[in-house]
């Protein structure tokens, strides 16, 4: 190749980085870069294109194409800056391609003179800096795609969201996560109009006919974080997104306008574990039901130990879990017994194992008497067989335990008290009253 056809390429690259990339400065009328990848790469190509020596002191060819090249990750790096470019265009590069898609051939076009350019940087360094360019510098740039077929399927795959269905939003960034806690919904036992919601909820979603927010709310150990990213998951189209509960307050506008970009994918936004006492709440009032809503392929998911405030309720459908107690721990005990096999569980012995269950918290082997405690126990209890063949004996007999009501009782008493203050427990006592 000479000099003028290695100018030519370069100098195409220049143009097609500055189209994808760059912005006028209101200041002085300069073309800038975003920081980052983008902004050492225009640097590099604006260098070798003019192909003048640089003062002494001054960054040189090396230097920039060791900065991009710099560390683990550098391709992936550089990718997903070219992939975020082509969304800020309004262009998905991992969607499927259209007949008539002019603009994504437009955009694919400048992709492959910056990439064409990008592939000979390395050459056009001086005889004294090629032995500055570090090896793995050397390597990104050899590995560069060539050509508009494979410059196109590298930066389909350089989609972040197809990592995974399920990530943390972390300092600006998507990082995909496999939560411990999704499990098949059919594993869930006890709660049915809990699950039905939940199910038909995002089912709704999916299909486009609703994406009302979920507010929800319980006392710690329901399940709540659990049923949420196994019954969204068990959606196909849907991807779960785990914000830091600040983010409601601090990055709500950057996550919502990114996510807003990818109208290609549905999202359930799930702030977990969150203290609506606790949270400026005013985005979220501006932002869902307020001036503005969100489109319809994100649905925002909050969960909390704590009720949520009035004006925070009617912006959405309120999901209050019933107190676990020993009808629902029973309730539990049954669902627990037909999935393990058993068509028509006798009641002698649902009455038992719950009663056990009770009995070893009181023997505290549980610190609370919850669903996430009562799951922990049916799994053993599941892979025990002295332990079920003890307990099927004993649901034979003339004397069968039933679970202490009055345990469950005063345990979810002094967890609210805990929680919520002596008024709470006040306020129960006084609508108790009332309604006798």
């Amino acid at each position: 190749m000479n000099s003028r056809e290695r100018r030519r390429i370069l100098e195409n690259g220049v143009r097609a980085l500055e189209f994808l990339v760059c912005e006028p400065d209101p200041a002085t009328g300069d073309l800038r870069a975003r920081p980052g990848v983008s902004e050492l790469l225009l640097g590099a190509l604006r260098l070798a294109a003019a192909g003048e020596k640089p003062a002494a002191g001054t960054a040189r060819l090396a230097h920039y194409l060791n900065a991009v090249g710099d560390g683990r990750g550098a391709s992936e790096r550089l990718l997903d800056e070219c992939f975020s470019a082509a969304l800020r265009h309004g262009v998905i590069l991992s969607g499927a391609a259209t007949a008539d898609d002019g603009r994504r051939e437009f955009l694919l076009g400048h992709f492959e003179r910056l990439f064409a350019a990008l592939k000979i940087l390395p050459e056009c360094l001086t005889a004294a800096e090629r032995p500055e360019l570090s090896p793995g510098t050397r390597a990104l740039f050899a590995a560069l795609p060539e050509g508009r077929a494979a410059v196109e399927a590298a930066l389909a795959d350089a989609d972040e969201l197809s990592r995974g269905r399920c990530f943390l939003f972390r300092g600006g960034k998507l990082i995909p996560v496999a939560p411990e806690s999704v499990k098949p919904v059919h594993k869930f036992f006890g709660f049915a109009g809990m699950r039905a919601i939940y199910r038909d909820h995002f089912n709704d979603f999916a299909s486009g006919a609703c994406n009302v927010p979920l507010l929800i709310h319980s006392l710690p150990g329901y399940g709540k974080t659990s049923m949420v990213l196994s019954y969204a998951l068990a959606v196909p189209d849907v991807t779960v997104i785990l914000p830091e509960p600040a983010a409601l307050e601090r990055e709500w506008d950057t996550l919502l306008e990114r996510l807003c970009r990818r109208p290609d994918r549905k999202f359930v936004l799930f702030f977990d574990d969150i203290d609506p006492r606790a949270v400026d709440w005013y985005h979220f009032r501006t932002n869902v039901g307020g001036a503005f809503s969100p489109p319809g392929n994100i649905m925002v998911v909050l969960s909390s130990n704590y009720e949520f405030p009035a004006g925070i309720l009617s912006r959405g459908r309120r999901m209050s879990y019933p107190v676990f107690d020993e009808v629902r721990c029973t309730e539990m005990v049954e669902d627990f017994l037909l999935d393990f096999g058993l068509k028509r569980p006798p009641r002698n012995l649902v009455s038992l194992i719950a009663a056990d269950y009770t009995e070893e918290f009181g023997q505290k082997k549980f610190t609370e008497l919850s669903p996430r405690t009562l799951m922990r126990y049916l799994n053993v209890y599941g892979m025990n067989r002295n332990k079920r063949r003890t307990i099927a004996e004993m649901s034979l007999g003339d004397v069968i335990t039933k679970p202490d009501g009055e345990l469950f009782y005063e345990f979810n008493i002094e967890l609210m008290r805990s929680l919520y203050g002596e008024e709470y427990i006040q306020k129960l006592l006084k609508d108790k009253l009332k309604s006798l």
